[in-house]
């Protein structure tokens, strides 16, 4: 296992841009593989109109980090911590838009495919 050349290879996933709105879920993203989530990056399309521009990270419904992105300009980018969160096969990982309603950014998931997950 830890031989296997794809044993510690980071995988990423783009999101279509989120759509503007406070607390508006987003980027949702699914894998028919068991994952490990590492971090989560936001680059800002559309800068926010107050210091609560950001997300929430979701593992499924439970909050598990968050993407500080204030009034940051277009192009800046930011990234939760680390997270090292185990996500079921097909379960979901989103974002939430904390309270500004204007601001809008594309999501990069950063993951690890699990060892013991289904193949087809």
């Amino acid at each position: 296992m830890y031989s296997d050349p794809n044993y510690a290879v980071r995988r990423e996933y783009c999101s279509p841009p989120t759509t503007a709105g406070a607390t508006t879920e987003g980027a949702k993203f699914r894998s028919f593989q068991k994952m490990k989530l590492k971090k989560v990056h936001a680059a800002v399309i559309v800068a926010g109109t107050a210091t609560t521009h950001g997300y929430n990270v979701f593992n499924g419904t439970t909050s598990i980090g968050t993407i500080a992105l204030s009034t940051s300009g277009t192009n800046v980018t930011a990234s939760s911590g680390l997270l090292d969160s185990e996500v079921a096969a097909l379960g979901q990982v989103s974002v939430k838009s904390l309270a500004d309603a204007t601001g809008t950014a594309q999501i990069v998931y950063e993951y690890e495919v699990q060892h013991d997950a289904v193949q087809s």
